[in-house]
């Protein structure tokens, strides 16, 4: 099975449901799809480039820089909630999965 669980945030990818502080949040099934490519590829730094063609223009769905952006916002509004950041911004590179590390 594809989870990931931290102790906080618990991400179900092939059931499509997850918890943070064992309270249910819901995401979108791209929501899933990031998420999922960011937990496979741990402290590794994706480029905004390989984001955007790994999970929109494979469907042939070409969109810019500003849904990515969003995406990731949204994201963190929700996983995020409880102070720990999950995703770290590269600076005008891309974003850098941190399992969300206590400072």
């Amino acid at each position: 099975k594809d989870l990931y669980d931290d102790g906080r945030l618990f991400l179900d990818f092939s059931e499509q449901s997850a918890t943070l502080n064992g309270k249910p949040i819901t995401l979108s099934s791209m929501e899933y799809k990031m998420l999922y490519l960011f937990c496979k590829n741990p402290r590794q730094v994706l480029t905004r480039q390989r984001l955007l063609e790994r999970l929109w223009d494979v469907d042939e769905k070409f969109v810019d820089e500003h849904t990515l952006t969003t995406s990731i916002s949204r994201i963190r509004g929700k996983i995020e909630a409880e102070g720990d950041p999950y995703i770290k911004t590269i600076y005008g590179i891309g974003y850098q999965w941190t399992g969300g590390e206590r400072k």
